[in-house]
């Protein structure tokens, strides 16, 4: 056999390899990241439980306008919201689970402000809170010229923590939205990294104690309004 049929011999072989190679692959990394989501339902249906019972108060600082935090809330209201997909032949898939949660305080809030720059840092903060406020237009009371918009609204902050699974590449993204100020920070980690440790590690971010979910993460995003 020539050096070229040689060649030619070993080109083929690989390529009758690859296609079985790539699937095994890709059903790996599907299996990985799939795993991982229903690992952290179980453990979150059951963080639900405690903390439910529990009711820790909101460690977080919550900048409505951008100055005066929201005080004195606790949190409650913990959920799981499963998100499933049902696949042909009558089989389910995580399309995603999140771990919900209100932190409150009972009472009723208002907020003034006269210039328009601030007025829309309050419309933001609210939008990131979840909190739908009415606006009331504050003014002179014997010419009637606009001083003010007043917001006003019960102080109750919607929190979350997301996670997607990233099939292809065998990673999940996890999305924290108002853990401890009002941000949210998407994040991603290998499949195999979702374990105990890490939502232990979530599950002290919650409740405000040390922690430590981002130092292994990669593609970490932040935003603010």
């Amino acid at each position: 056999m020539s050096f070229l049929e040689q060649l030619k011999q070993q080109a083929r072989t690989i390529q009758a390899e690859a296609p079985t190679e790539r699937a095994e692959v890709v059903a790996r990394n599907r299996r990985l990241a799939l795993g991982a989501c229903e690992l952290a339902h179980g453990y979150w249906k059951e963080l639900c439980e405690q903390l439910n019972v529990i009711r820790p108060p909101s460690a977080a600082r919550y900048l409505i306008d951008g100055r005066n935090a929201l005080r004195d809330l606790v949190c409650g209201q913990f959920r799981t919201v499963p998100n499933m997909r049902m696949l042909p032949g009558g089989q389910t898939q995580y399309d995603g689970v999140m771990l919900a949660w209100v932190a409150a305080n009972g009472r009723s809030e208002r907020i003034e402000k006269e210039l328009p720059k601030d007025i829309e840092r309050v419309r933001g903060g609210l939008r990131q809170a979840g909190i739908q406020a009415s606006e009331v237009a504050v003014r002179h009371p014997t010419t009637g010229r606009f001083l003010a918009t007043a917001f006003e609204f019960k102080a109750e902050v919607h929190a979350h923590v997301r996670v997607v699974p990233l099939t292809d590449s065998g990673r999940v993204r996890l999305t924290f939205t108002n853990i401890d100020q009002l941000e949210r920070v998407d994040a991603e980690y290998p499949a195999v990294g979702l374990r105990q440790r890490l939502l232990d590690e979530i599950g002290r971010w919650i409740v405000g104690q040390p922690q430590h979910v981002l130092q292994y993460a990669t593609e970490v995003r932040r935003y603010q309004n």
